[in-house]
């Protein structure tokens, strides 16, 4: 039986290499990092990673696409992704990082924390005149995927009502949205972000959630508010963002990620106070986490035995959708 051809690009150790090989390799053989051709891109009937357009083009045996990333919109927004090949995501990996990322930056913000480490540069002794807590608050949670369902698990703990925001129409309170005290579509959005006191952006890149929260919006929540994104930086207007905080409004903003990244050196945003700036950290993968990491290379061969067995693979990417 001839053997399926399998591209695998990102870099893995030797007990990686050896976890497929033991696994699969009955069936499959393998091409790791470090050791493709432009024929192995060819002869490629499963590729593992995140290949540019040009090397899709050329993958002309190519029937299936595993992601090492949660976000797809790379690929849906291709002109040329080629037809019958299936895309599948990382989905499942990052939920529980991402959610002590979110959970963490809020306590920061209202406990004032970055002020604490300020003063420890200074040897100044100051106390901070007021804090705020987590318990009790209102939180909208924009989007409803493995992101939003760990964040909304979490926040929880703090006995805090979640509500969630989800694109498609919601057709009940599902055992999958078990998570969350309320799901309403993109319809309700308006009404929600003004009853909310923490807003966390966790929805795809696509056409639709492009500028979804612009200046109308990001006004219409409490002046006290604190904004989160973690999802896409589109979702964002930036220049919107930047009048509402110069207007006062917004207790604090936690960026990971951004409409132009890396963030422009000249960019306000990195002169405001009660703006917290990581580098699009929050959900790392190989080289940043090693569970999160072991994660991803689990559902990678969990999806390969499924192709092989012709089960129907976990994560499929609606194309079309953007998610």
């Amino acid at each position: 039986m001839k053997k399926i051809q399998v591209l695998i690009k990102p870099q893995c150790d030797a007990e990686i290499q050896n976890q497929f090989v033991m696994k699969f390799g009955a069936q499959c053989e393998f091409t790791f990092h470090g050791k493709e051709t432009e024929d192995a891109i060819v002869a490629a009937e499963v590729m593992i990673g995140e290949p540019g357009e040009s090397e899709l083009q050329k993958a002309e045996n190519l029937r299936w696409l595993q992601l090492t990333w949660a976000g797809v919109d790379k690929y849906t927004k291709m002109k040329a992704f080629p037809t019958g090949v299936t895309l599948t995501n990382a989905s499942g990996a990052f939920g529980k990082i991402i959610s002590e990322y979110v959970i963490g930056n809020i306590i920061m913000l209202y406990r004032g924390l970055p002020n604490y480490w300020k003063n420890k540069q200074k040897h100044l002794w100051v106390q901070n005149k007021s804090s705020e807590t987590i318990y009790g608050k209102n939180i909208l949670i924009l989007g409803t995927g493995d992101i939003g369902r760990n964040i909304a698990h979490r926040m929880k703990a703090f006995e805090t009502h979640v509500t969630g925001i989800k694109r498609t129409a919601v057709p009940g309170h599902s055992q999958q949205m078990k998570e969350f005290d309320e799901v309403y579509d993109l319809t309700a959005l308006d009404q929600q972000l003004q009853k909310a006191d923490i807003v966390i952006g966790c929805l795809p890149g696509t056409p639709e959630t492009k500028g979804l929260l612009n200046y109308e919006r990001l006004h219409s929540m409490k002046k006290a508010a604190i904004l989160v994104n973690v999802g896409r930086g589109s979702l964002i207007q930036t220049e919107a963002l930047l009048k509402v905080l110069e207007e006062g409004h917004l207790k604090g903003v936690i960026l990971d990620v951004f409409e132009t990244e890396p963030l422009p050196e000249t960019s306000l945003l990195w002169n405001m106070e009660n703006v917290l700036i990581t580098p699009h950290i929050a959900g790392p993968s190989f080289g940043g986490n090693a569970e999160v990491q072991d994660m991803i290379w689990n559902i990678c061969m969990e999806n390969l035995e499924r192709y092989l067995n012709g089960k129907e693979l976990k994560n499929i990417v609606r194309l079309k959708d953007g998610y």
